[in-house]
């Protein structure tokens, strides 16, 4: 797994988050950043779920939501396997830069990414059915791009 500074991944949040769509032309500029296909992948894919969840923890009526901590990988045979959402570090520091963007801006830098999340989406499809999220329990997301032996091999005896 490719090691990735904070500041590198504030520069991908930028990019990613420029634009409402994403695009190859937003891609292409994440590419020229890391080089690895794979990376691209999980920044494009990780960063909108971790805005995503921080839109998601202050939305009016969250207050009974249990939000995940937990994602899905597929293994090799096609079985999705589940991993803490610590396990992959653009994750973590997406959270902070999230957090830190909810509370001081811009907020179409938050809007943009949180909307690209399966978490806001599965919430929207809620809300718009007539439901509530009073006491709902969101799973976890599932990244159909990122191999699970990814973070199998992160993995170390004393990390669940």
């Amino acid at each position: 797994m490719e090691a990735l500074s904070p500041d590198l991944i504030y520069q991908a949040v930028t990019i990613l988050g420029a634009r409402p769509d994403a695009d190859d032309a937003l891609e292409a500029q994440v590419r020229a950043l890391v080089q690895d296909e794979l990376t691209v992948r999980r920044l494009a894919d990780v960063v909108p779920e971790a805005f995503g969840l921080v839109l998601a923890s202050h939305l009016s009526g969250a207050e009974n939501m249990t939000l995940p901590d937990t994602f899905r990988a597929q293994d090799e045979d096609g079985e999705w396997l589940e991993f803490p959402l610590r396990r992959e570090p653009i994750f973590v520091v997406a959270l902070d830069i999230a957090q830190h963007t909810f509370h001081n801006g811009p907020r179409a830098l938050l809007q943009n990414l949180a909307d690209r999340s399966s978490l806001l989406s599965a919430i929207n499809k809620g809300l718009n059915a007539g439901g509530s999220l009073d006491g709902t329990t969101l799973g976890p997301p599932s990244f159909f791009g990122l191999p699970a032996a990814l973070y199998q091999a992160a993995a170390s005896p004393d990390t669940p």
